[in-house]
């Protein structure tokens, strides 16, 4: 059992950040020189540091909600333009409100256009390089999947479902005591040996990352064996762990009390909420005051709309089941639970009226719970809040559904954020996957991520269909073991099918 601390930063996309901001302040150099020369530019950056500072965050910000750090936006040139043009436009806007609000800051207009123009062009280009240079292997890291059974399988797929991950699979070793896997293709990998030569392998192929789903076949072997590979510098991870780092969730047919009691153990919560609560207390009520007049408007929209009460008030537990009045505008009928008893809230549910569909999809709705979250009943983010009888009758289908109850429940969430909606127990499944990932690694930095993240879907919409499904949800393309014999040289360290051109199958991925 490995459990991890914490998530592996993605570097690529961070070196990518890192060159968005170089350029995005070069950007704005290239403008002043051009508009006004160099000894009368440098005077102009100096009088007017503070406007140029706040106008290079500002687009720093826009590019994250804009999508430029999506991978499937990555993947195409028009998307890529699609994003960097509606990134620079937001950018534009948000600059533009921000110097409107205080009147003593200002850039010239000649200027500002020929920035954003500069800048525009700076995150395409930023972006076609990242691609050529991911196609060609930068930055990925080499590994050897160790096991042959069905969770390597299910690793392989969370591999190649998260492609942006860069983790370039050389190939399997077989933990049990029989070879006939040996020489063989899984899944379109080759098994290239036994625990025996699991050392020439990773000499070979200069291994960086050795990725343990072997279940529970040879484990104390496995134990001695790899200790020695992590003190000399190779990662490794559990499948559970790479869930955590690529999926960011937690998959629960692979965890026990003992991983969820070790992931305790591993990790400090008690000042993590003393800055939470803190943190909840000076948001929530700067945000009360901020949206007074668009929760005044929802108000009078929702009295006329349909009748009954202006708000929703239903009871919900809170940490340490502790029940607690929600607060929310009233999006459904007065009635809608009259003829079907409590249900879940569905995508498009027929009961949400029409002024409802529209403070739902801007999160108007939720401006009440603000009042939850300054009394200490709920917190920003954490995992939704439920009725007594929706996390009873979970709790008996879905293991470790109660865990959600250890922690403030939120207005958003990690799991809201990832995977918006559940009606069912299945989803509610996927869902509580999430929760505990936040559980696990809830900090500030991740609140605040989370809270950008609730901007973003605010402002655009969520993208689920883009969501990569669960493993569950992804049948294999490929048959167990295809019986295709595989002949070893250790002169030259490759493998090759039996009868084919010497070399030919491996020749791609022998690093030398």
């Amino acid at each position: 059992m490995i459990v991890s601390r914490s998530s592996r930063l993605p570097r690529k996309k961070l070196l990518l950040a890192a060159g968005d901001a170089i350029c995005t302040a070069l950007a704005m150099v290239a403008a002043v020189m051009l508009r006004l020369g160099w000894v009368s530019g440098l005077d102009y950056l100096h009088a007017r540091h503070t406007a140029i500072l706040i106008s290079w965050a500002v687009f720093i910000l826009a590019f994250y909600i804009g999508g430029l750090y999506e991978s499937e936006r990555l993947q195409s040139l028009g998307k890529t333009v699609a994003a960097a043009m509606l990134s620079v436009f937001l950018g534009t806007l948000l600059i533009t409100g921000v110097f409107f609000a205080a009147l003593s800051i200002e850039i010239g207009r000649g200027i500002f256009l020929g920035f954003a123009a500069f800048v525009l062009v700076a995150v395409v280009c930023m972006r076609l390089v990242y691609v050529a240079a991911s196609r060609h292997g930068f930055m990925s890291q080499r590994c050897l999947i160790i096991g042959t059974t069905s969770e390597a399988r299910k690793a392989i797929e969370l591999i190649r479902l998260n492609a942006h991950a860069n983790l370039r699979i050389l190939g399997l070793i077989h933990c049990g005591n029989d070879r006939d896997r040996v020489g063989k293709f899984f899944d379109d990998y080759p098994v290239l040996g036994t625990l025996d030569t699991l050392e020439r392998f990773v000499e070979l192929y200069d291994i960086e990352r050795l990725v343990l789903a072997a279940g529970q076949e040879a484990e104390p072997v496995l134990l001695r064996q790899l200790r020695s590979f992590r003190y000399r510098g190779i990662e490794l991870v559990d499948f559970v762990a790479l869930s955590e780092e690529l999926a960011q969730e937690i998959p629960l047919d692979h965890i026990d009390d003992e991983w969820l009691f070790m992931a305790s153990m591993n990790n400090s919560r008690f000042h993590v909420r003393r800055l939470k609560r803190l943190t909840d207390i000076l948001v929530s009520s700067v945000g009360l005051l901020v949206s007074a007049l668009p929760a005044a408007m929802a108000a009078i929209l929702v009295k006329l709309d349909s009748p009954g009460p202006i708000f929703y008030r239903q009871e919900r537990l809170g940490r340490e089941s502790i029940p607690f009045t929600l607060y929310k505008f009233r999006t459904m009928r007065a009635d809608a639970e009259s003829a079907t008893g409590p249900v879940w809230a569905i995508e498009d549910d027929p009961r949400v009226t029409r002024v409802g569909k529209w403070l739902r999809k801007f999160r108007i709705d939720e401006i009440p719970q603000l009042f939850n979250v300054l009394s200490g009943n709920m917190s920003l983010v954490g995992p939704r809040p439920e009725r007594d009888m929706f996390i009873a009758k979970l709790s008996e289908k879905i293991p470790f559904y109660a865990e959600r109850l250890l922690v403030p429940p939120g207005i958003t969430g990690w799991a809201q954020v990832m995977y918006p909606y559940a009606a069912s127990i299945e989803e509610s499944r996927r869902k509580l996957q999430f929760d505990l990932y936040y559980i696990k690694h809830m900090s500030f930095f991740l609140d605040m991520y989370v809270l950008l993240k609730t901007s973003k879907t605010i402002l655009f919409g969520h993208e689920r269909a883009r969501q990569p499904k669960s493993l569950s949800e992804t049948r294999s393309r490929h048959a167990d073991v295809k019986t295709e014999t595989l002949i070893f040289d250790p002169a030259t360290g490759s493998v090759a099918p039996e009868g084919s051109e010497p070399e030919h199958r491996l020749r791609n991925q022998r690093l030398t």
